[in-house]
């Protein structure tokens, strides 16, 4: 395989038309996001949101283990030591491009699916959670972990977090708690559970498939009905968030942060998610 850390194709579709394909190609760091990155697929994805004969775009990932583990925090840890008490404009660089990059996902025209496979954490939930089809299997890990090393959860975290049922968003900011493909699907961040051994089945599918290639809401709905067809039958995982909604609501509630982190500072309880998840906030 190339040593690009991003890996450009197109599928050739029945009427014609072409499907682009990006895929993540650093699985020895787990697809983390790194300026390298954002900068090869920036100008692709705005060439291919500019090509008539493009009719939808895939993102994915090489390796079996992760979409993208998020940002690429050895690097930039690495950047703070070089450039001491001085502006790190590395540092600059890498959040406003890769916020850019966010925004164009949640602006494209055009049929937008993510395959979010694997370890999805940080920059990973903001590259997928703007596109028009988040795809999860039953694999799927994600969490928004910023909170672990003192950072807010960012790449569009003040957008999807509140969107979120009840007062999940802000548990899960404030906890950094891992969740499954159930609970992506029940907080708003993916649309369908695909076993991920479906994944030749829609590539398939999209090959045979003709395309309006105009009629952006038309095609986005037949995506729609290929990942559906693929995800018939899936059996979803327990939804943690949906188990403990109630006793997450409770935990959260009000407006005070102090009387919330007193809570979570005397959550005792043998469920080993929530009590990971108050024990992360308290360190």
């Amino acid at each position: 395989m190339s040593n690009e850390v991003v890996l450009f194709d197109e599928i050739k579709t029945a009427g014609g038309q072409r499907f682009g394909v990006a895929t993540l190609n650093a699985p020895a760091s787990l697809n983390s996001l790194s300026v390298a990155m954002v900068r090869l697929l920036t100008p692709k994805l705005r060439e291919w949101a500019a090509d008539a004969g493009i009719v939808g775009v895939l993102l994915q990932a090489a390796g079996e283990k992760a979409f993208c583990a998020g940002g690429d925090l050895r690097q930039l840890y690495q950047t703070l030591l070089d450039c001491g008490a001085e502006r790190n404009e590395y540092a600059e660089r890498f959040f406003g491009e890769e916020y850019e990059l966010d925004d164009l996902i949640h602006n494209f025209p055009k049929p937008f699916l993510c395959w979010g496979h694997g370890i999805v954490m940080g920059g990973g939930v903001g590259l997928m959670a703007g596109a028009s089809h988040r795809v999860v299997t039953l694999q799927s890990r994600l969490a928004m972990p910023e909170i672990n090393i003192g950072l807010y959860p960012d790449v569009g975290g003040s957008w999807f977090l509140r969107r979120m049922p009840g007062r999940v968003g802000l548990f899960l900011a404030l906890t950094a708690a891992n969740f499954n493909a159930a609970d992506a699907m029940f907080c708003g961040l993916a649309d369908v559970l695909v076993p991920h051994e479906k994944k030749q089945q829609v590539l398939d599918a999209i090959a045979a498939t003709t395309w309006t290639g105009g009629d952006a809401k038309a095609d986005r709905a037949e995506l729609s009905r290929i990942l559906a067809r693929a995800g018939q039958g899936a059996e979803p995982p327990t939804s943690k968030v949906r188990e403990h909604f109630d006793a997450i609501n409770a935990l959260m509630a009000g407006d005070d942060l102090l009387d919330i982190a007193n809570r979570l500072r005397a959550l005792q309880t043998d469920d080993t998610w929530m009590q990971t998840a108050a024990t992360t906030f308290v360190k």
